[in-house]
């Protein structure tokens, strides 16, 4: 009697096959929770970082580089999280700018407001001046305006004589930085390779360097 082979609905897989179907199901497993996280980060509007979103998976951070999937939805995720967050800060950034504008107007009235009460206190307090010097306490418009001119010409020229202090000043340390480069150049040209305390017998000594000095430039005095 002839036995007849049983032919079965679905023969066993290989172990091989076995096995890459069980990475594949973990990769997928792996790609759904590094989705979910980037969706829980976006909804916090915390910043989509590789480590953070692998922490949060519960995967590693090695498995989002080498898995061509789950690399192309972080890169994804990080683009559109940046484009949001410049969004953001372009927007605060334009309303800090017109709120320190407002602040820097308003400034500037305030300061032209000053200028403007210090002015007529420098007239008041010339007047007064003008006042003390008479003796019975009346007004004389031409001292008045005399000493006000005089006071005004005073300032103008305390204001001239600091401009020329300080080009004096500079003028100076430009002075002083040109004579100590010079001194420096004329010690390289004739010690180029530079003073030893070894001579050899029969040199001849080279001649004394007058070095200029800027002891003669003092400063101004205010």
């Amino acid at each position: 009697m002839t036995s007849t082979p049983v032919t079965r609905p679905h023969e066993a897989k290989s172990a091989p096959q076995q096995a890459i179907d069980a990475r594949k199901r973990e990769s997928a497993t792996k790609i759904a929770a590094v989705r979910k996280s980037i969706k829980a980060l976006g909804r916090t509007g915390a910043p989509i970082t590789r480590s953070g979103v692998a922490i949060l998976a519960g995967v590693s951070r090695s498995f989002t580089y080498q898995n061509e999937t789950a690399n192309s939805i972080i890169i994804a995720a990080q683009s559109t999280s940046q484009a949001r967050t410049r969004g953001r800060v372009e927007a605060a950034t334009a309303q800090q700018q017109a709120c320190w504008r407002e602040r820097a107007l308003n400034a500037e009235d305030r300061a032209r407001v000053l200028r403007r009460e210090l002015t007529v206190q420098h007239q008041l307090v010339a007047d007064l001046l003008g006042q003390m010097r008479d003796p019975d306490g009346t007004w004389l418009e031409d001292e008045r305006n005399r000493l006000r001119e005089e006071n005004e010409r005073l300032h103008r020229d305390r204001n001239e004589l600091l401009i020329e202090r300080d080009e004096l000043l500079r003028k100076l340390r430009g002075a002083r930085a040109n004579v100590a480069r010079l001194n420096h150049d004329r010690a390289n040209e004739l010690f180029p390779q530079g003073p030893g305390p070894d001579r050899n017998e029969g040199e001849v000594t080279p001649p004394t360097i007058t070095t200029m000095t800027t002891s003669s430039l003092a400063a101004p005095s205010d």
